[in-house]
């Protein structure tokens, strides 16, 4: 015989059994506790929030919300005229991951997100970074550089002033 929070108990297995009686009420407590937290912060409403392609339409949303901002922001006075980036249109091409190894999972460097099978990408010509086609357009609307190595997009066109630097 041997003694337990409930007494005496007869062997080991009756051991077990004392401590799983004392175990199940705390683990369905955490459960609980858990199944609340989830339900609070959203629960299926964020994981379906947070799928990969809702995502990148949430992007496009932000981004074309804060392009609207820019435009009604009233005109500040600059210290010297800024001239506005050349319309360039880059051509696209669906996304295809062939050839490539399962562990290499290339990533859109405006939006931060991967690259899907199929969805529309665009290459910068000058240095062969790719982006996705909105993220990239968007981009382009008020620089003629590529985001990642700032190279220019147009042959011959410098850089206009320090301020085209800052992204």
């Amino acid at each position: 015989m041997m003694n337990s929070f409930f007494g005496p108990v007869d062997g080991v297995p009756g051991l077990i059994m004392a401590w799983l009686l004392l175990l199940m009420p705390i683990v369905g407590f955490l459960a609980a506790i858990a199944v609340i937290l989830w339900s609070a912060c959203g629960g299926e409403r964020a994981a379906e929030a947070n799928a990969p392609g809702r995502r990148l339409g949430r992007l496009a949303e932000v981004m074309e919300a804060i392009e609207r901002a820019q435009q009604m922001r009233p005109a500040t006075v600059a210290s010297e005229p800024v001239a506005p980036a050349p319309a360039v249109e880059l051509g696209y091409f669906p996304y295809s991951a062939e050839g490539r190894r399962a562990s290499e999972r290339l990533v859109c460097a405006i939006c931060l997100e991967e690259f899907q099978q199929g969805q529309p990408c665009s290459e910068v010509p000058a240095c062969r970074h790719v982006f996705h086609r909105y993220c990239i357009d968007v981009w382009m609307k008020s620089k003629a550089t590529c985001p990642l190595c700032r190279r220019s997009v147009v042959a011959g066109l410098e850089r206009v002033s320090a301020a085209d630097d800052m992204v």
